[in-house]
């Protein structure tokens, strides 16, 4: 994440105990040298309690999104039950049964559900291996 605010960050070196100071401006990350002994330090930018709330937030909205998409899911789901419950209580020969299998199949495609899943709904299978096929 990028912030506009300057850092500036004071420590002493392990080595010499000389004071170094460097700035972070835009960059995450800065290899510097003790201007004494010439060790070699690789910084990080520190986090500051402002970018730590921008994260925060950030999360938040992710999350209220996740719970609204599955909130949303969930209402689709219920309204393709209710569509199938009312498909399977027609009263027309096993015709609604049909039906509510392929309004099943249609649901799981459109919603990324595996084939096998899919293969198992399928109600135009072979001559006497449909579930829904009348006996009598």
């Amino acid at each position: 994440m990028e912030t506009n605010s300057a850092i500036e960050v004071q420590f002493h070196c392990r080595q010499c105990q000389a004071d170094i100071r460097v700035t972070f401006k835009s960059e995450q990350f800065t290899t510097l040298l003790c201007p004494q002994c010439d060790y070699s330090y690789s910084l990080m930018r520190p986090t500051i309690g402002e970018e730590i709330l921008l994260d925060w937030e950030k999360e938040a909205v992710f999350q209220k999104i996740r719970a609204d998409q599955t909130e949303h899911d969930k209402m689709e789901l219920m309204l393709l039950v209710i569509k199938v419950v009312e498909l399977l209580t027609w009263r027309d020969e096993g015709n609604g049964h049909i039906r509510a299998i392929e309004t099943l199949r249609e649901w799981l495609l459109l919603n990324g559900v595996p084939k096998a899943l899919i293969e198992l709904l399928d109600a135009k299978g072979h001559e006497g291996s449909s579930p829904t096929e009348r006996k009598g």
